[in-house]
């Protein structure tokens, strides 16, 4: 897979600002963040963030949030660019419900089923034009391990702690996935199951079936806490017809009419991090809260590494590599991607501590620039670089004939234009020199018949009028004979030049008719023979280029 270079752009941060919920309010927490009226802007105590967009409490609807966000990376990912939509926040937040990784109650619409929406709304418009193919996988990272939610043989069993609560934890049917860099440095999962989808009930079933495998426990802070880290992934691939080139003559060029784009978009509901105070873990919720810190703190340090200046342009290292986490979103942050990250945090008075820590890492977060690029097969971008040459050499073709004039053929049409004026004002000259003398009669009756005059035939010509018995024999000698050896020479001067025009100018006809059937030629070439021929011949048009300059 090859890819078209791209702009630059920054992971945009949005703010979800949950309401206090029923426990918080029992507990007397009031909020501790207050958003600044018309403004994309939070305070909590003295300090204060900006953001590009802060959803819930007095900020924008959180139903505007999928539209703002969400929506202009599904459109993206139909022109072949990467996406990820990446949930961050403390646990409690609110992640899983923002972004509706578990939705079967349909009791609210998160953001992953209106990517499902918008995504086959977008393929029902356009499937008279394009061929598609959709694939989803679904993996957790528990415990430092990549595991495939969507494995026929997972299955979730119930795990209960030392303190009473229950969860379930997913039993591996198959060995964890293993993580893979291509050798364009995309990332990679060896292992994991792709599931072929093309209705959105067989994307939603996936989804379903992999929340349901998604290993979860009950916490003080959450009766259904995710206890790892999740990532539903869709494949999108398109072949696009596209129309066949037509060319001067009329026929048209069908091989280079296909563009194949695969992109992927990233949906990413990770683990909140934990105080084993305050969720009251001990044993197995412990243990799974130490690793999901660990790849917290990895990210963290991440967003710490790419989000400062100093650092990006002294090319720092970022440390990918400290977690399974980091690695998988290493394309997300500063990687090939269009990232949005949703901070997830609790107004309640009682977190403030943990909302200002997810304040700073998302504020970070905005410095760091991704490098989304067009994600092309390696066919098709040849293909699309033949076609851009086929049309240049149209274009160069068309502005010969007619249009806007190369310089070659412009230098060559104005050099051919002198030289036919040149030869009219030859000739005119030439035909005054014949009026003036009253002896020429014969040699202008001789041109009017055969052309050009030649010196030769002039001298004849004296020579018979000077046999002839008349009067004027006389006066051709002395004088007029030495006016008529200066009409002569000057003659015979014009005469010379004139033909030296005249193969000149030929010679420049022949060239310009050269030109014009060698483009002639090329638009007659199929793709290989285009393919074998451009190099040549646009190095040929080079040098006679800067020849006639």
């Amino acid at each position: 897979m090859t890819m078209d270079n791209g702009e630059d752009c920054c992971v945009k941060v949005a703010v979800h600002i949950r309401p206090l919920i029923g426990d918080e309010k029992l507990q007397g927490c009031e909020d501790c963040v207050t958003v600044v009226p018309g403004k994309p802007q939070v305070q909590i105590g003295t300090h204060s963030f900006t953001f590009d967009h802060v959803y819930g409490s007095t900020g924008s609807p959180s139903s505007t949030m999928f539209e703002e966000c969400v929506a202009p990376l599904v459109d993206g990912l139909f022109q072949g660019y990467n996406a990820t939509v990446l949930a961050y926040g403390q646990t409690g937040s609110g992640k899983t419900y923002t972004m509706g990784t578990s939705c079967r109650d349909g009791s609210h619409t998160g953001l992953i089923p209106q990517v499902l929406n918008a995504l086959f709304d977008k393929i029902d418009t356009l499937k008279n034009q394009v061929e598609f193919q959709l694939r989803v996988s679904f993996i957790e990272i528990l415990k430092e391990e990549v595991r495939d939610l969507l494995d026929p043989a997972s299955s979730p069993s119930k795990v209960e702690n030392g303190n009473g609560h229950v969860g379930k934890l997913t039993v591996p049917g198959k060995p964890p996935v293993q993580i893979r860099e291509a050798s364009n440095g995309a990332i990679t999962l060896a292992g994991s199951t792709e599931i072929n989808v093309s209705t959105q009930k067989e994307m939603a079933a996936c989804l379903e079936q992999g929340s349901t495998n998604r290993a979860t426990g009950s916490t003080n802070m959450n009766n259904q806490s995710s206890r790892s880290h999740a990532i539903f992934t869709i494949t999108l691939e398109q072949m696009r017809k596209l129309d066949p080139i037509m060319t001067s003559d009329g026929s048209m060029i069908e091989d280079l009419n296909e563009d194949y784009l695969c992109a992927k978009l990233h949906l990413v509901d990770l683990a909140g991090s934990e105080r084993a105070k305050r969720t009251g873990s001990d044993g197995l919720r412990f243990k799974e809260g130490v690793h999901i810190n660990k790849g917290l703190l990895a990210l963290g340090n991440v967003i710490s590494a790419l989000g400062d200046e100093k650092k990006r342009k002294e090319g720092a290292h970022v440390p990918y590599r400290d977690s399974k986490l980091t690695r998988l979103l290493q394309d997300s942050l500063g990687g090939n991607s269009r990232t949005v990250m949703i901070a997830c945090i609790s107004p309640a008075d009682i977190n403030a501590e943990e909302t200002l820590n997810t304040l700073k890492y998302a504020n970070r977060a905005r410095n760091i620039q991704n490098k989304p690029i067009v994600n092309r097969n390696p066919i098709s971008d040849e293909m699309q670089r033949m076609r851009q040459q086929i049309e240049f050499l149209q274009a160069e073709l068309v502005s010969a004939r007619g249009g806007v004039a190369s310089d070659e053929t412009r230098i060559l049409k104005e050099r051919i234009s002198w030289l036919e004026a040149t030869n009219e004002d030859l000739c005119r000259e030439l035909y005054g020199y014949r009026i003036q003398s009253p002896h020429s009669d014969h040699h202008e009756t001789d041109s009017r018949k055969g052309g050009s005059i030649k010196a030769e035939g002039l001298k004849r010509s004296l020579q018979s009028t000077e046999t002839f018995d008349f009067p004027m024999a006389d006066a051709l000698r002395g004088d007029n004979s030495k006016e008529i050896d200066d009409e002569v020479a000057k003659e015979w001067e014009h005469t010379m030049l004139q033909d030296s025009m005249g193969k000149e100018l030929n010679e420049l006809n022949r060239r310009l008719e050269q030109k014009e059937s060698e483009m002639k030629m090329f638009e007659g070439f199929n793709t290989l023979a285009l393919k074998q021929h451009f190099g040549k011949k646009i190095m040929e048009l080079e040098e006679e280029k800067r020849a006639v300059q």
